[in-house]
Order: structure tokens, then sequence, then C-alpha cells
């Protein structure tokens, strides 16, 4: 099992911040505070955000 990290850009706002990709807590924009993921019990389940890079 790989714990892969993941940049993503906001949909909002298009900040870019670097997520742990099974998150297991909802996470934010830090700039616009708009929701970005929320926890699914695996893979967090991306929402408000898309993938820029998958960094290992």
């Amino acid at each position: 099992m790989t714990n892969d990290f993941l940049k993503v850009s906001c949909r909002d706002c298009g900040n870019e911040s670097t997520i742990y990709s099974r998150a297991t807590t909802t996470i934010s924009c830090d700039v616009c505070s708009a929701t970005l993921t929320k926890p699914s019990g695996g893979k967090a389940e991306l929402i408000g955000c898309t993938v820029v890079e998958t960094l290992e």
C-alpha cells in the first residue's frame, strides 16, 4: 500500500495545496476556506479540488 500525497488545486480560487490521499478529516482551502476533501473510510473524497500531481 502506498501512502501518496496529492498536489491539488482549489476549484474556487485556484490555490494549490498538498494533501494526504487518505486524509481522515475534512480539508479546507487555506485561502478561501472551501472544502477540498472529506473522509470516506479509504481514499479521501475530492469534492472541491482537482488533482494537479501525485507525489510519492
